[in-house]
């Protein structure tokens, strides 16, 4: 097992120094939320600068997971918020480190995006529509280019655009556990998607074993 370590994300400064200190005793990154103040805040903020610069000087890995809260009253009914507010949620945070260029400024972070990315990887085409209109603001394809994703999506279709979009070897397996929405039999989606082999043996385990530096031999068709 490898772990990741989890930092105080309100303050950028004391953050950094978690991080540093977690990456000294082997942790290979952290996990974070969309929102560093709990409720509220952005991932592009000027406070937080000493995390990404960091994360990016020891190239440490850091997954992305939308926050408890997410901030719309119109999910409180049916469970929206984890059927689509976790999505909105996730969606919104890329969409700013995009526009703010954080993932070419900060290039040494391994950027990991839980739920396959949100709506991020469906709405690449809006994204760059908006840059065309703001010539002022990074490229976003620049930025996607840089992240990974999991696969907890449900749905083969949505993993085979996800594979196409972003690359196999740019996605591994996750499961969402221990939420109640996860995916209780997580290798299924991969199971049921047209794959090459070497797409599956890089979504179950090669590109895991990569960039969370394991050393396991382990192989997807295993």
């Amino acid at each position: 097992m490898t772990p990741l370590a989890t930092v105080p994300l309100q303050d950028g400064a004391l953050a950094a120094r978690v991080l540093e200190e977690a990456l000294d005793k082997g942790f290979t990154g952290a996990m974070i939320g969309t929102q560093p103040k709990g409720v509220g805040g952005n991932l592009d903020d000027p406070d937080l600068d000493p995390f990404w610069e960091i994360a990016s000087a020891r190239r440490a890995t850091i997954f992305l997971h939308p926050m408890y809260i997410c901030g719309d009253e119109r999910l409180t009914g049916y469970d929206l918020l984890n059927a689509v507010g976790r999505l909105t949620d996730t969606t919104i945070a890329m969409a700013r480190l995009f526009f703010s260029g954080h993932l070419t400024r900060f290039a040494g972070v391994t950027l990991v995006v839980s739920h396959g990315g949100g709506a991020v990887p469906y709405a690449l085409g809006r994204l760059s529509r908006n840059r065309a209109l703001h010539a002022e603001y990074p490229d976003p394809l620049d930025g996607f280019r840089r992240l990974y994703f999991d696969t907890v999506l449900f749905e083969p279709r949505a993993l085979r655009f996800l594979c196409d979009v972003a690359g196999a070897d740019r996605v591994m397996l996750g499961s969402d556990y221990p939420f109640p929405i996860g995916d209780p039999e997580p290798r299924r989606i991969v199971d049921e998607t047209s794959l090459t082999d070497a797409e599956r043996r890089a979504i179950l385990g090669e590109t895991a074993a990569r960039i969370f530096h394991i050393d396991c031999g382990c192989r997807g068709d295993r």
